[in-house]
């Protein structure tokens, strides 16, 4: 018999946090699910604790596989679906147990293709904050009204219900209940380039042939922090990685935005992204070469599209938050006065 929602979780070396996560779909008050974890070549005990819980319940599918990434694994984790609906939950998050059964309710009472909730945001410290991503409950179904939402993917800013309580995750699946028909009829996959904001590019090609997407104002998910010192990240692979980001959401909107309306929120992102790879890559502790030099590479790499039209509309795009005084600084291009700053910062933190 066909399941009502499948879940998809890709796993690997997961084994602190993998129970969790399984139990919390085991405890659901909505039943008719079926869970299709993808083993992506872990090499902890995550692929035992996954056949332990297929041995207890038959819901449970395991695909074990040599490691390919996250995206290879949501794509045959897909594959092997067999839900009306699917829902991607990451194997160190956890779900609230009344989860499964308000997605439900939604698409009985609205028929949506896409149901979305709310999330809340858990640390390593012990605090968690709930997060809103609207301020107020909706149903779309004009294309006016989704491409809004698709804005919003690509920048918080450009939100059509603003909330105060609004983070920076809702271009991330595990918010997110979608018709599974809906992926197969439109041949929607995880992009294999993409290492950063595959979860967005996917998000924007369901938004694009959904029908109609309803959000509910209730949190359902337990997003997981680590603490890590990713900066932290290889500077040249950060670069390649938005770049790479840049590429294929502009190759989206050159088959599906002719008219170009997701602009403003494209290059509000393409400037976000600058600001992370200036606090993560040039100007963070561990970067390698002199300041001047780190100073350069970053400056030069203002001077390529998109940035550099990003760069010069700062002064009209809807940023939010610290975006705005950046935004600000670049507009007026006190490129080297943004330097200074986050190396400061960086050298007052190392202390």
């Amino acid at each position: 018999m066909t399941p009502k929602v499948s879940v998809v979780i890709p796993v690997y070396n997961s084994a602190k946090f993998l129970r969790p996560c399984l139990d919390s779909i085991v405890s659901q008050s909505f039943s008719d699910w079926e869970v299709v974890a993808v083993d992506d070549g872990s090499s902890d005990e995550s692929p035992a604790i996954l056949d332990e819980y297929a041995a207890k319940d038959s819901r449970f599918k395991i695909i074990h596989k040599e490691n390919g990434g996250v995206s290879a694994a949501r794509n045959d984790g897909l594959a092997a679906a067999a839900g009306e609906y699917v829902l991607f939950v990451d194997s160190d998050d956890w779900m609230d147990g009344a989860a499964f059964q308000m997605y439900w309710d939604e698409v009985c009472r609205t028929g949506a293709d896409v149901v979305i909730s709310d999330h809340w945001t858990w640390k390593e410290n012990g605090v968690e904050t709930e997060h809103q991503f609207f301020a107020q409950d909706f149903v779309v179904n004009d294309k006016t009204s989704i491409q809004a939402l698709q804005r919003t993917v690509l920048y918080r800013g450009y939100s059509p219900y603003p909330s105060a309580r609004c983070g920076y995750m809702f271009s991330a699946l595990w918010s997110k209940l979608i018709r599974r028909q809906l992926l197969l009829e439109n041949g929607i996959l995880f992009s294999r380039t993409l290492k950063l904001y595959e979860d967005g590019l996917f998000a924007l090609q369901v938004f694009q042939f959904a029908k109609s997407i309803a959000y509910k104002q209730v949190p359902t998910y337990h997003y997981r922090v680590l603490n890590n010192s990713l900066c932290h990240i290889n500077e040249k692979r950060l670069v390649a990685d938005s770049s790479n980001i840049l590429n294929e959401i502009q190759a989206f909107m050159d088959v599906f935005d002719k008219e170009r309306a997701l602009e403003p929120a494209f290059l509000s992102r393409a400037l976000f992204l600058t600001k992370k790879m200036a606090l993560r890559s040039f100007f963070c502790r561990g970067a390698q070469g002199t300041f001047y030099r780190r100073y350069k590479a970053f400056k030069d790499l203002l001077l390529t599209e998109p940035y550099k039209t990003a760069v010069k509309k700062a002064n009209v795009l809807k940023l939010c938050g610290n975006e705005k005084s950046y935004g600000k600084l670049m507009h007026f291009r006190l490129i080297l006065l943004i330097a200074i700053m986050y190396e400061m910062r960086t050298r007052i933190r190392r202390r």
